[in-house]
């Protein structure tokens, strides 16, 4: 298996992920829709219908499977798109073949992260950012086991963190305007609460303001025009999946840069 260290600028994988995007940015803002939709569905239904802790506890447990299952699925599909493959409703079912592969390799990452961030915090993220590579190395390589998925993420971040980290950090602009209606909104209409510590007796009462405001909150996220603006930030969403796919295909040496400065293809993947 190969690997490259990613030298061209991070806004050269941005333009190349908004070209890919051209005339498809509102069918993958729906794909991306749909799949939060299903991951957050089962938590949000069961703590509408019930408060038995054992229930919900259960169908957290079913929620972590589903949102692993759509991450998947949308990794795929944003992996297909940059490479300019079928995106079609039936392909974008096939990686949930994996899910119980993917499972074990998020269940064993959480294990090597809060092992490595027991040291300290920068030694986590360090070992969080090597993980970065995960789904895709097992979209691209099926057969591999969960460890073998995680051995191939932390070979194709090697000499490529940092690099990895300045594509994440060069969307923090378009992160940040993307969230400022839906702030603004709930700053001007939202609840509010006014919380002082000469007014709290004890931990009860500071416990009972806290979920009050909570559920202040949720009601209130829960009405159209919040769950609207809170839409927005999925643009980002879309576009940060497609420059990842790209980096991914760098890093990986399904594309390498010639001399002249040229994008050239040297595998068929996927």
């Amino acid at each position: 298996m190969t690997k490259n260290i990613v030298t061209i600028p991070c806004k050269t994988i941005r333009a190349m992920a908004r070209e890919m995007l051209k005339g498809k940015y509102w069918k993958c803002l729906i794909i991306v829709l749909a799949c939060h939709v299903i991951a957050e569905a089962p938590a949000m239904i069961a703590e509408a219908l019930t408060e038995n802790p054992y229930i919900l506890y259960a169908v957290e447990l079913a929620g972590f499977v589903v949102e692993v299952a759509m991450t998947l699925c949308t990794t795929a599909f944003f992996l297909r798109l940059f490479r300019g493959q079928e995106t079609s409703l039936d392909r974008f079912t096939e990686p949930l073949a994996l899910t119980w592969k993917a499972v074990g390799m998020e269940i064993i990452s959480y294990i090597q992260i809060f092992l490595w961030s027991l040291l300290l915090v920068i030694p986590g993220i360090i070992c969080a950012i090597k993980h970065a590579q995960n789904f895709h190395a097992l979209l691209d390589n099926p057969e591999y086991y969960p460890t073998e998925a995680i051995h191939r993420s932390h070979e194709l971040m090697d000499g490529n963190k940092w690099k990895w980290v300045k594509l994440q950090l060069s969307f923090i602009g378009w992160i940040f305007l993307s969230a400022l209606p839906s702030g603004i909104y709930q700053a001007m209409y939202g609840p509010v609460m006014s919380l002082y510590y000469s007014d709290v007796i004890n931990y009860e009462e500071m416990q009972a303001i806290m979920m009050e405001y909570v559920e202040k909150l949720r009601a209130f996220n829960s009405q159209p025009i919040p769950m609207l603006l809170a839409l927005i930030p999925l643009l980002v969403t879309v576009y940060m999946s497609v420059a990842n796919a790209a980096f991914y295909d760098l890093a990986s040496g399904n594309l390498v840069v010639q001399d002249d400065g040229r994008i050239s293809e040297t595998a068929e993947v996927f």
